[in-house]
């Protein structure tokens, strides 16, 4: 009887695709936990990149169309709004799909303008009136500020916080040097 020499067998144990299974299934977690859209941090921060975006294409349309700009917030979001020169009032921006009226579940928000905090929430209601926190003027001009955006479902979260200067400028507290110093916007 004659013994054939073993022929080498190629391929992956049974334990080798398991580990290769279970390390895919960790990394997998960890990019979806990190990736969470929703989480409470992540949401104030795509909501500050997103409202930053809009108060520069609304202070864009504002120079070029030659118009009176505002933002009003409220307790369940915000919206833009123009001024009539013709009927001496503010009406709201419904008509740009940029400027539409934007409900915010979860996110608050608080105006800080000239140094006093106005909780939107505490405002007195004027009856019928829109009246904007902040605006955006066709000569360039702003109303300088902070705007400030929290998470209404975890207080846990810090707020996050977008400054706005006197030419509509919009810059991050992070923008500044350690010494003090504003970097270039």
């Amino acid at each position: 009887m004659m013994l054939r020499p073993r022929q080498s067998q190629t391929g992956f144990t049974l334990i080798e695709v398991l580990l290769v299974i279970v390390l895919m299934a960790v990394l997998m977690g960890v990019a979806v936990v990190s990736l969470n859209p929703s989480d409470p941090s992540r949401r104030i921060q795509q909501e500050r990149e997103r409202i930053q975006a809009k108060i520069g294409y609304a202070r864009l349309l504002a120079e070029t169309d030659q118009i009176e700009v505002g933002l009003q917030l409220n307790s369940a979001g915000y919206r833009f709004l123009r001024f009539d020169k013709t009927r001496q009032q503010w009406f709201v921006i419904d008509t740009d799909p940029a400027l539409k009226p934007q409900q915010t579940l979860g996110i608050g928000y608080t105006w800080r303008d000239a140094g006093v905090a106005q909780s939107i929430a505490s405002r007195e209601p004027v009856e019928g009136a829109v009246i904007p926190d902040m605006l955006l003027l066709s000569s360039g001009e702003a109303t300088p500020g902070v705007l400030s955006i929290r998470s209404q479902d975890d207080p846990s979260v810090v707020p996050v916080e977008l400054q706005i200067n006197d030419l509509g400028d919009t810059r991050l507290p992070e923008d500044e040097d350690t010494e003090g110093v504003r970097r270039a916007y």
